[in-house]
């Protein structure tokens, strides 16, 4: 008989969480106990383990060739660039050790994982990608760079969290066939657009939210099938062109023009509880072709699942932070193409692994590091598979005595500092939190100022000079230096996109407050008369109106 719904006290923040009777049945067939923390302590443990944008120059530490990495040149933790680490010329078996029934797990692990060399940006290039070198989290790609938490991707810049693209830059949460797109955000299947938001099917459209199948739309919103629409108003072809000429899409002042009446057009118009297409019994936001999974985030393909973000293809799984086409893995950070792993930090195509960080095509392995292709193995040392089985066990009792058992990583021995990780972005705080949490604060995070060689861009792109490439800028929000790559500057001219005038990060961290929080509230319709209520990832301080899948199905179609 399962255990009904139960309500406990987090451990970290003391607020009171619920495990509903169904995820008993999922721990129970994975074998941990329930969760101590609550969802979203939860979420900030894991990202507090992920670091996809803070990067540095430093060498490898075997080649001594000058590379990118994800850890930063103060960093004790062995790094080397991508050909070293995946050769011959070193063994992470090497590393092995006794496990010492003394001392707490999480202690020894984190001296093993400091001592195996660590990737120094985690992708595929030259193997399964091309070109792609300066990616993070990123497989099977061509031509793209600063792509982080991507695959199968083509000539792809500053894009986060995304597949089966090409042809995009500065875009979020695309993962279905878009090419030729402009900060684009959560939509499926979009072509030559730009300034999208939460559609589908457009085709040479600008500021949409909401739309479907529309082509040749101008800052429109909750529109399906339509074509050649300003702020919902049908228009001729001449009509609609001529208005769009005079808002000068290819200039800097145009395009802030038009995002400033888009903002005031969108909080006059109805917005769907949630952004979801193709789901059945989904509780969440941006969800695409999902079912029965709740409180997920940011997915594609999720199926039977629970507290997920940034995924695709991922069931019958909980607590992840990024992952894809993966089944049965709980409590793990991008645990790609695995199955049954839990508690694992950027391990990859593995069976059955607990406890792991970067450890590749693996089956069976307990407490290991930079492993490849390894089976029977606790703490990087090889065992018979009878002796594994027992150990293990014996190890698990262990952490069940010093309560390490069943939780993930703590916060205090990630690799990263927390303004470093993507735990700064979702849960900021502020460096005296940081600090009085025991946690590490990066002062030295890479950023470069002062260089400044051109500080008036061109107000219209087809004005800009070839020899911008040359030139330093400077963002107009944290004065850091940036610089525009020949790639970039083509695929502004080719879109008629003017230059941005901010760094990618803080781009980025703009993308990141639009979207908003990983989070549900619960709120009533705000259409007057109807009574329905929901899980809404919209506050109950926003601004939008938010209305019930029935009342927004009446209103908009």
């Amino acid at each position: 008989m399962g255990k009904n719904t139960e309500s406990k006290i987090c451990q970290n923040c003391s607020n009171q969480f619920t495990i509903e009777a169904d995820d008993f049945g999922f721990y129970e067939k994975i074998k941990v106990p329930p969760p101590t923390f609550c969802p979203e302590c939860r979420s900030q443990r894991r990202l507090a383990y992920r670091n996809e944008f803070s990067l540095y120059n430093r060498e490898c530490d075997l080649c001594k060739r000058k590379i990118i990495s994800i850890y930063s040149p103060d960093k004790t933790q062995i790094i080397y660039c991508n050909k070293c680490w995946w050769g011959d010329n070193w063994d992470p078996k090497s590393y092995g050790q006794n496990f010492d029934f003394s001392r707490p797990f999480f202690d020894q692990f984190t001296e093993l994982r400091q001592k195996v060399p660590a990737l120094a940006l985690i992708n595929d290039n030259n193997v399964g990608s091309v070109n792609c070198e300066y990616t993070q989290d990123f497989a099977y790609g061509k031509n793209c760079y600063m792509a982080m938490v991507c695959w199968k991707m083509q000539n792809c810049m500053y894009f986060s969290y995304g597949g089966n693209t090409k042809d995009g830059v500065d875009c979020m949460g695309i993962f279905n066939q878009s090419e030729g797109i402009y900060e684009v955000m959560y939509s499926d299947r979009c072509f030559g657009s730009k300034y999208i938001q939460q559609s589908a099917n457009l085709v040479n459209c600008s500021f949409c939210y909401s739309c479907r199948g529309c082509t040749d739309c101008f800052m429109c919103a909750n529109l399906q099938g339509k074509k050649y629409c300003i702020l919902n108003k049908q228009y001729t072809k001449k009509e609609y062109e001529k208005i769009l000429d005079e808002y000068k899409l290819n200039t800097y002042s145009g395009v802030e023009r038009a995002k400033k009446e888009f903002n005031l057009f969108l909080l006059k118009q109805p917005h769907k509880f949630s952004n979801q297409i193709n789901c059945f019994k989904c509780e969440g936001q941006n969800l695409f072709n999902s079912k029965n999974s709740k409180y997920v985030f940011h997915s594609h393909k999720a199926e039977d699942s629970k507290y997920l973000e940034n995924g695709d293809v991922q069931k019958n799984s909980y607590d992840l932070s990024v992952g894809g086409e993966l089944e049965q893995c709980y409590e793990g950070v991008t645990p790609d193409h695995s199955h049954r792993a839990s508690f694992t930090v950027t391990s990859w195509k593995n069976l059955d692994i607990t406890y792991t960080d970067f450890c590749m095509s693996c089956q069976e392995c307990f407490g290991c590091a930079g492993l490849k292709h390894s089976k029977y193995m606790i703490f990087n040392k090889q065992y018979s598979k009878e002796e594994y089985f027992k150990l293990k066990e014996k190890i698990i009792e262990h952490m069940k005595n010093t309560g390490e058992w069943g939780e993930f990583f703590p916060m205090n021995k990630s690799p990263f500092a927390y303004n470093e990780s993507m735990a700064m972005l979702s849960f900021p705080l502020s460096k005296e939190e940081i600090l009085k949490k025991g946690l590490a604060w990066q002062n030295n995070i890479q950023k470069t100022e002062g260089k400044t060689t051109l500080f008036e861009i061109q107000d219209d792109i087809e004005d800009v000079s070839d020899l911008i490439v040359e030139e330093v800028l400077e963002c107009d929000i944290c004065k850091r230096n940036y610089k525009i790559i020949v790639d970039e500057l083509s695929f502004y001219r080719k879109w008629k996109i003017p230059i941005p005038r901010s760094c990618f990060l803080c781009r980025l961290e703009k993308r990141f407050k639009l979207r908003g929080p990983s989070k549900l509230w619960h709120r009533k319709c705000m259409n007057e008369g109807c009574l329905n209520e929901f899980e809404t990832p919209y506050a109950p301080d926003r601004p939008e109106i938010i209305y019930c899948e029935r009342c927004y199905q009446q209103e908009v179609y």
